[in-house]
């Protein structure tokens, strides 16, 4: 930097009170604005942001000797916003080796403030079609303190988000389709506050359940349905089938539920887990139901139909008899008469 540039920056400076909030224009009045463009990397349990905020300044100078922009080392010597995330639950500054900001001020009165921000948001799922669901997550930036009277903040007209190299296809369990920005200026006892909406629309990758809970639980099912074709007098094989399948599905079920917060709603998955429950406690039902029935026809063959006093050959021969002698007896008694 010449020395005709540090008067120029060191004359800036002196005149320049950090403290207050400068005025953009004498359009504007007393608003500012704030011109954001957010840089994203991110992962499904954090979220790495590179902050852009443009500030523009009445505090511009004029000059062919002036390069476009100078670089501030310290961020206590311009005035700065009191940006926030509202939705953050866990965040901070990189400081290696040296603090991760930077500060530009163009000769025109705009001020170039970048920062990198490792954040943890907050991101309320909707699993109702849980492991086939498409979720929306929020990055919400807001003033603090300043109403919209004070800070309007303002998307950057072109490319406000840039996303990295490979991003979408980059997380393990998600596959982010679209990213879109908005407005979320709210209203409260304090008055209306500005603020900027990053729209993360992810998608589940549907190939590890696929893998990992459908194919196996099919195989399941069809696995119970082969004792359709093992002899019913093999019950102990066809119980332990019936048993290790069931046991083996539900076990499933709880590997797959234990990964998710309890909701008070039915997922998708657990109407397909229900599902195949439901075949394989069908398939030891109808095991059981064959077994009771065929138990009742034998029962019923073995059964003789006559009381067991006429089945004896003996006692029919010496009733057989007795009954023909009685018949002659009453044939003489009829001759003699």
């Amino acid at each position: 930097m010449s020395p005709a540039q540090c008067r120029r920056l060191l004359l800036i400076v002196a005149h320049y009170r950090p403290l207050s909030r400068t005025v953009a224009n004498s359009i504007l009045q007393r608003k500012k604005e704030l011109s954001t463009t957010h840089l994203i990397f991110f992962t499904s349990n954090s979220t790495q942001i590179f902050l852009e905020e443009k500030i523009r300044s009445r505090y511009g100078v004029t000059g062919d000797e002036l390069p476009d922009f100078l670089i501030l080392t310290a961020g206590q010597q311009i005035w700065m916003p009191d940006s926030f995330f509202q939705n953050e639950k866990q965040a901070y500054k990189h400081m290696i080796d040296k603090p991760n900001v930077m500060i530009r001020v163009h000769k025109d009165g705009t001020i170039l403030y970048s920062v990198r921000i490792s954040l943890v948001l907050s991101c309320p799922m909707h699993l109702q079609f849980y492991p086939m669901d498409v979720q929306q997550c929020f990055i919400d930036l807001a003033s603090y303190a300043y109403t919209t009277k004070d800070i309007e903040y303002i998307w950057k007209p072109h490319e406000p988000v840039q996303l990295k190299a490979g991003l979408s296809s980059s997380l393990p369990s998600f596959q982010l389709n679209n990213v879109s920005t908005t407005y979320c200026t709210s209203t409260t006892n304090t008055g209306s506050y500005s603020c900027l909406r990053t729209v993360l629309q992810l998608r589940r990758q549907f190939s590890y359940y696929l893998l990992q809970l459908y194919i196996p639980s099919c195989m399941l099912v069809i696995v119970s349905w082969v004792s359709f074709w093992i002899d019913r007098t093999a019950v102990p094989a066809r119980v332990t089938l019936g048993v290790t399948t069931l046991l083996t599905m539900t076990t499933q079920s709880s590997g797959m539920n234990a990964k998710l917060p309890p909701v008070a709603y039915i997922k998708a998955i657990d109407v397909w887990i229900g599902a195949c429950l439901t075949f394989i406690f069908g398939a030891l039902l109808e095991f059981a139901w064959v077994t009771y029935i065929a138990n009742r026809s034998s029962q019923g063959r073995s059964t003789p139909r006559g009381p067991p006093l006429f089945k004896d050959p003996l006692l029919i021969r010496f009733l057989f008899r007795i009954f023909d002698a009685r018949t002659r007896s009453s044939s003489e008694d009829d001759g003699v008469a």
